[in-house]
Parts: C-alpha cells; structure tokens; sequence
C-alpha cells in the first residue's frame, strides 16, 4: 500500500467507498470537490446497495449519492469476473481478515486496475498494509485537505466543507499525519466542538 497524491497520476481512477462518500455528502459541496480533480471517480454497486440499505436507517447519503451519478460527478461500475478472487479473499475467512462488501468490493476494483482506493476504515487500511502493497491508498481527510479543493472552493467554503464532514457525517478516521493540519484548518474552537475527533484533540484545541 502507498500513500497517494492525485496529483501524482491525475489519470488514475479513484474507487470511493461508503464512508467516504458520506463524509464528502455532508460537506454540502460535493461535486464541486469531486470535480476540482482531474481523476475520474467511481463507486461499485457494491457500495450504492451498502447506501441504499442505510436509507431505511435515516441515512441520507444514498440521495446524495445517485445525485452525484446523475450528475456525472461519480461513475458507477460493477465487479467484473476478474476481480472476484481479491474480493472473495476480503470477504472470506476470520473475522479480523475480512471486511464488508462495499470496503472489499472498492479495494478489488482498484487492485485490479491501478486505480486510487479511496477509503477510511482502519481496518481496510491495515490490510490493505499487508496484503496490497502496491496500492494506492487515500482518505477523505486527503481529498478535503487537498489544494485543489482549496483553489476550487477558496479557503472559507474548504474550511466549512471539512467541519461539516466532521460534525454531520461524524467522520472519525483522520490519518495521524493529517490530524495537526486538518485542526488547524477548521480553527481549535470548531475542532473543540467535533465529537468525532480523539478526545485528546479537542481537548487540546478546547484549551
């Protein structure tokens, strides 16, 4: 697994997960910040079926996500024969090796194609650690942080963006390396007011 840039190979397609895709809906500005890259993003059906049964939850991100179909800001694509033994060896076995359909479904696409993984789960990044080492890998945290997203929105309406992903979708993994840039983003009263970061971080930022 490696750390991606987009803008290493804005060619490479990035395959988005569940989670991701409720974090980047609760920022309110999603296709502009899919739409500030020039990689191509897509969802499996995998991860539109995972959204759809959460619909009946309250969860309002499958809307938001066949919005952003719709309007052509994300492509969606299905698992191809070839793609099935990554996503079996996922979804099969022990417990602690396996993952969800939508997390195993998004890895597979991308394995097989070069593509960008962009997911959050601890657990799908650390055996994405073990299993795929050449992988791409990315979170939300890098896509909101990212200065295309600044240039595209301008700095208030990034900074709006990543506090409502916090807040609303109750984004919870943001990679350490991430975490001192992201807070000083959004400022330390809006960090000290986001339940889903550590408790050590708000705590720091609450003064």
């Amino acid at each position: 697994m490696t750390s991606s840039s987009f803008l290493s190979d804005p060619g490479a397609p990035v395959v988005t997960d569940a989670s991701v895709i409720i974090n980047l809906v609760a920022t309110g500005t999603a296709p502009e910040i899919i739409n500030a890259f020039p990689n191509r993003f897509l969802a499996t059906t995998n991860v539109r079926r995972e959204l759809l049964e959460g619909r009946g939850r309250g969860h309002g991100s499958w809307e938001g996500l066949e919005a952003l179909i719709v309007d052509g800001s994300i492509k969606p694509v299905e698992l191809q024969r070839s793609d099935e033994p990554v996503y079996r060896s996922l979804v099969e076995g022990e417990a602690r090796e396996t993952l969800d359909d939508g997390e195993a479904a998004t890895i597979a696409y991308a394995v097989g194609r070069g593509a960008v993984a962009l997911i959050d789960e601890c657990k799908a990044r650390r055996i994405c650690a073990e299993r795929f080492r050449e992988l791409r890998l990315a979170s939300t945290a890098d896509v909101l942080l990212h200065g295309l997203v600044r240039d595209g929105l301008g700095v208030a309406r990034q900074r709006d963006a990543i506090f409502r992903a916090l807040r609303d979708a109750k984004m919870q993994v943001v990679p350490p390396d991430r975490m001192q840039e992201l807070v000083r983003r959004i400022g330390l009263v809006r960090a000290a007011a986001c339940t889903s970061l550590p408790e050590w971080v708000r705590t720091m930022a609450g003064g």
